[in-house]
């Protein structure tokens, strides 16, 4: 009779054992789906961030620098001639516009509106009808960051500038 007490207790004992098993097993791979689960959910958001940032950036630059600078340059144009260079009124007008978004210009437009201004102060200071940027250098930068911007931002642009 003592021995089948004995094989009676150690059976609820092994089921006993057999259960926290699966308990433990249960409670790591819940938390390791939820590490997993947060890391994603994580890294996903902090990506939608700089997403929406450089989304919010390129806005910018294309307000603030690019479509004020084309306007300028555009009304440079003559109709059935086509763009023959700006005066140095309306580069500065567009030197303003630089000084007051510096920090929204590439240093490459940066320094082709030091070189024209360079060439002004050089050679025609006193002269206010001469044009500037005939090589179109200006014109040709702005309108191809205008439409690339445009086209990062889904707006509708131009294809044949890109």
């Amino acid at each position: 009779m003592v021995e089948t007490q004995l094989n009676t207790m150690a059976v609820p004992g092994v089921e006993r054992g057999f259960h926290m098993k699966e308990v433990i097993i249960a409670l790591v791979s819940s938390s390791i789906t939820i590490l997993i689960t947060s890391f994603f959910s994580y890294h996903f958001q902090l990506m939608k961030e700089i997403r929406n940032e450089s989304v919010k950036y390129k806005s910018e630059i294309l307000k603030k620098i690019y479509t004020p600078v084309l306007k300028i340059l555009k009304a440079a144009v003559v109709a059935g001639e086509g763009y023959d260079g700006i005066t140095k009124e309306s580069l500065y007008e567009i030197d303003d516009i630089v000084k007051k978004n510096y920090e929204l210009v590439d240093p490459e437009l940066d320094a082709i509106i030091w070189s024209i201004k360079k060439e002004i102060r050089r050679d025609h200071y006193e002269d206010s009808l001469k044009l500037f940027d005939k090589n179109k250098k200006l014109f040709n930068h702005v309108e191809l960051h205008f439409n690339f911007y445009r086209k990062q931002l889904g707006l509708p642009y131009n294809k044949r500038r890109i």
